[in-house]
């Protein structure tokens, strides 16, 4: 009996148990999704954790904002070296309406990633675990070396590096969902193109592109040819002058390379030197006078150094240490000089000086330029741009507005010539303006792609910098570091036939390397060092493409002299190899040890131009007028 009086109290406070454990599982969550990344090389910077909080129906528990305790991450604290090892880090953290994201922000550190145990969150109540797999840390490299490996493969930078960035995008999912990296991929992409400063590099190579075009198609480019060309009278003369238009078509080593090559083929048939030597005379003054002048390079390289300065966290003037690099950019400094002692002295050696005594006169038709305008509409917009430019530098004005407001002022002024003029009408004007923009698209998605390259390479993601600074950073002697970069430099873009490619590949990881080398700290950028390491890999990057059969300025030189293209790429090799020998011998390797610049840069164009003096011999043809 007194059993049966206990069921009701029994039942009751059953019930009253069942519905305050109902009520405490609506407060928690039933399960903590992880959204990743689930996978990652050992030691990449992740850039975001994100959990959310579901509920027992399957919905974001917007309600939830608890604080959990969270293990197994690592990080790498503010005031820690650039290259120091991460460090396991546990916290206690928030969820703000049921979502939870864990940057390095939000943590006050440099870098995020987790251990091989996973991550784990704790409540009071509940313990969750989140596995996650760490990958091997050599992959941190992948894609530089995918973007140089597929190129020489493929024989297509643009193929080359869209693989290298899905790539780097690929190693933070599990095989299993490899889909996940596609929106990454795009995400990548895009992030690049709204970059402020990136977006002003664009535009300033674009509206670059249709000033060239507008001066071109208006007949300034021409004119200014021909009225260069009444100077050439002999062969020498004609080579001489083939060097200084070289000099003159600064702004960009595609416009120089074609413009040049097509003018000056006839001259050069009925002067009889050979299509080979034309061929040399405008390739190994294209991209190096353009790589020392404001040119089409001018913001692409500025932005290279901000970037790398940007996640090395060096608080600097990114365009005034790029311009302190210009007297340690040796090798197109030397190449120019080069060029100028083979067109004056009209020494050759080796397979130019074969190919010239081989030369067969053919007959050719004389190009007839039509009807040209004025010399001053390719010599104002040049001009402006010149002097806009040279003037900001000087105010000290930010790069990126300077250079973008000088290429519109100058396209701009090369529009109202040309139609004022009345050599182009309204229509034409925009026409030849669009066109000169297209020109330019092919560089374009190559900047683009680039950025995007550097951008999975970076801190944040798979800090392939730091990895290379961890492997080889004790092994190097910072004398050697110039050196070392112009040899890399020369390599990498002899296989990707891209200086622009390389260049975007090395800077990002040579110039945290030669900071820590140097010291680290605010004296290292006033170390010759320094600047000559970033001269160097700028300066040898032009060296490579300058050897390699696959690069763009290399075939378009061939072209555009109608040289048989492996001809050329043979009768320039000798040159570019003494060049480059200098360059090491007598400018990187005592800058490194503290010989002063200008000691080293003017021994090693004497030794340049005496080698060509020393080696070369007059090719036996008929002799000038």
């Amino acid at each position: 009996m007194f059993l049966l009086r206990l069921i009701p109290l029994i039942l009751c406070f059953g019930c009253m148990w069942s519905t305050t454990a109902t009520a405490q599982d609506l407060l928690n969550p039933a399960r903590i999704v992880f959204d990743g990344p689930h996978a990652f090389p050992a030691g990449s910077s992740v850039s975001e954790f994100t959990f959310r909080a579901i509920s027992v129906d399957g919905q974001l528990m917007t309600s939830w904002s608890n604080t959990v305790s969270i293990e197994g991450l690592c990080v790498c604290p503010n005031d820690a070296a650039p290259n120091s090892d991460l460090q396991d880090y546990s916290t206690s953290v928030a969820f703000n309406s049921g979502v939870l994201r864990i940057t390095p922000d939000s943590l006050g550190v440099r870098r995020l990633s987790a251990s091989s145990d996973g991550i784990t969150l704790r409540t009071d109540e509940q313990v969750w675990h989140f596995p996650v797999s760490l990958r091997p840390s050599w992959l941190r490299l992948l894609p530089p070396i995918l973007a140089i490996v597929l190129a020489i493969l493929f024989k297509d930078v643009t193929v080359s590096l869209v693989l290298a960035v899905f790539g780097g995008c690929l190693l933070f999912y599990p095989t299993s969902e490899f889909h996940l990296a596609v929106p990454v991929f795009c995400e990548t992409i895009v992030r690049q193109v709204a970059d402020h400063d990136h977006a002003s590099v664009l535009l300033f190579t674009v509206l670059l592109g249709a000033m060239i075009g507008l001066m071109n198609d208006s007949g300034g480019t021409r004119a200014a040819i021909d009225w260069l060309a009444r100077f050439a009278r002999t062969r020498r003369r004609g080579m001489v002058l083939t060097w200084l238009m070289g000099m003159f078509v600064f702004f960009d080593d595609y416009a120089n390379t074609m413009l040049i090559g097509g003018a000056m083929r006839p001259l050069s048939d009925r002067l009889q030197f050979s299509r080979a030597k034309l061929a040399f005379l405008i390739d190994s003054t294209a991209a190096p006078i353009a790589g020392l002048a404001i040119s089409t390079w001018t913001a692409f390289e500025i932005d290279q150094v901000a970037a790398a300065f940007s996640a090395t966290g060096i608080e600097a003037d990114a365009a005034g240490f790029f311009w302190s690099t210009v007297p340690f950019r040796i090798y197109p400094i030397l190449a120019i000089a080069v060029v100028a002692a083979v067109a004056f002295s009209g020494r050759d050696f080796g397979a130019m000086l074969r190919t010239e005594q081989n030369l067969t006169v053919q007959e050719t038709a004389s190009q007839k330029w039509k009807p040209g305008g004025s010399i001053w509409l390719a010599a104002l917009p040049v001009l402006s741009l010149v002097l806009m430019t040279v003037t900001g530098f000087i105010l000290d004005v930010d790069a990126y507005r300077l250079l973008l407001t000088a290429s519109f002022v100058a396209s701009s002024l090369a529009f109202i010539l040309a139609w004022a003029s009345r050599q182009l009408t309204l229509e034409n004007c925009s026409q030849s303006w669009t066109k000169g923009v297209g020109s330019m698209m092919p560089a374009v998605v190559i900047l683009v792609l680039a950025w995007s390259v550097s951008a999975v390479c970076n801190s944040n993601r798979l800090n392939t910098a730091e990895y290379m600074i961890g492997i080889i950073g004790n092994s190097i002697r910072p004398e050697f570091l110039p050196s070392i970069a112009f040899v890399t430099a020369g390599a990498v873009a002899v296989a990707i036939g891209s200086s622009f490619t390389t260049m975007a590949l090395l800077i990002p990881m040579m110039l945290p390397l030669a900071w820590n080398l140097l010291g680290a700290h605010e004296e290292t950028l006033n170390n010759p060092v320094f600047a000559a390491t970033i001269g160097a890999i700028l300066a040898g990057a032009i060296f490579g493409d300058h050897c390699s059969p696959i690069s763009d300025t290399t075939v378009l030189s061939s072209a555009a002299a109608g040289c048989e293209h492996l001809q050329h790429v043979a009768t320039q090799l000798p040159y570019a190899l003494l060049t480059a020998a200098a360059t090491v011998l007598l400018g990187y390797l005592p800058v490194g040890f503290g010989i002063p610049w200008w000691i080293c840069l003017p021994v090693a164009v004497i030794v340049c131009v005496g080698g060509i003096m020393l080696l070369g011999k007059q090719p036996q043809y008929p002799s000038d007028d």
